[in-house]
């Protein structure tokens, strides 16, 4: 036993000395992972206790389900920012996989394969922009005096919109943003997909007769369904969990917004910036976005898996 076990031992560090530039190279990675991934995880243990800052992380007390019984009792506003966190995540993982989709069989169709690749380099910039600089450009287009918008609906005979106090508009405000800022980057996980299919596919397909949005409806929409299966289940993980700079920044965190904007991740950022940072209540809070999208996870895969192999996750 002790013999098989040291030549599985030779074994590994031979395989791993051979292949041992790929291990250098993803050693940043890996060191990435560790300190901003693995680490924190001592940091759940805040979401038990009362923080005290003389007496740090370790040393504060214990308090049992305190902090989460807090957060589940505060009542109609933690189910709103749940609600509006859960609402969200579905718009916009709807509308923003129909919109990379839809962009990239678009650049996928087209014939000067240059403009297209110039295109996607124009679609891809919003993604590098921050979203301080995009808090910006909503604000010039939506203020309510010198607003882009608002000057177009006054010179029309239109009265103007006081946009930062009506929380209807904001969802689809939000739905537009993020989908500018984001498809753009995410077909080109779709263009790659594109690019492996087999031109004979499409050839076969119009031998049979097929036109261009039949070949797109029985040949490049089923290619792209596994990807847009693996997709929908990695991002459930973070399903209680939005982007906070959308949601904080563009919003200019106000008040008159939160029935429509108001979101978990707002909250905390809420919380820690105003309220002399209440980290044991913020630390429940992130615990309780981590166990659901772990669960919700699971759950979906586990579902896929029994439906369709072939698309499940693991």
């Amino acid at each position: 036993m002790k013999k098989l076990q040291s030549e599985k031992l030779k074994k590994d560090l031979k395989s791993l000395w051979r292949d041992r530039e790929l291990i250098i190279m993803s050693l940043p990675a890996v060191i990435l992972v560790v300190m901003f991934k693995i680490l924190p995880w001592s940091g759940l243990q805040l979401a038990f206790k009362k923080f005290s800052y003389a007496k740090g992380l370790f040393g504060s007390p214990w308090v049992g389900l305190n902090n989460f019984k807090f957060l589940f009792l505060s009542g109609d506003v933690f189910v709103r920012m749940t609600r509006n966190t859960v609402a969200y995540f579905v718009l916009f993982t709807a509308a923003g996989t129909i919109g990379a989709v839809a962009l990239a069989i678009a650049l996928n169709e087209m014939v000067f394969k240059r403009s297209a690749k110039m295109m996607q380099s124009v679609m891809i910039m919003p993604t590098f922009i921050s979203y301080v600089a995009i808090t910006f450009i909503v604000n010039a287009l939506l203020d309510y005096q010198v607003g882009m918008i608002n000057q177009a609906i006054t010179s029309g005979g239109g009265k103007a919109i006081q946009f930062y106090m009506e929380a209807k508009y904001w969802p689809l405000i939000l739905t537009i943003v993020h989908i500018w800022k984001n498809v753009g980057y995410s077909s080109v996980l779709y263009l790659s997909v594109l690019a492996g299919v087999d031109p004979e596919m499409y050839d076969a397909a119009a031998i049979d007769g097929a036109n261009t949005f039949q070949k797109i409806r029985y040949v490049t929409i089923p290619m792209l369904i596994p990807m847009i299966s693996i997709r929908t289940l990695m991002s459930l993980g973070n399903i209680m969990e939005s982007d906070t700079g959308l949601f904080y920044r563009v919003t200019k965190n106000t008040g008159a917004l939160y029935p429509t904007t108001q979101v978990l991740d707002s909250y905390v950022m809420n919380a820690i910036m105003n309220t002399g940072g209440n980290f044991s209540t913020t630390a429940a809070v992130t615990f309780y976005q981590s166990i659901i999208g772990f669960a919700l996870t699971i759950i979906v895969n586990l579902i896929v898996r029994k439906k369709s192999p072939e698309h499940a996750l693991f």
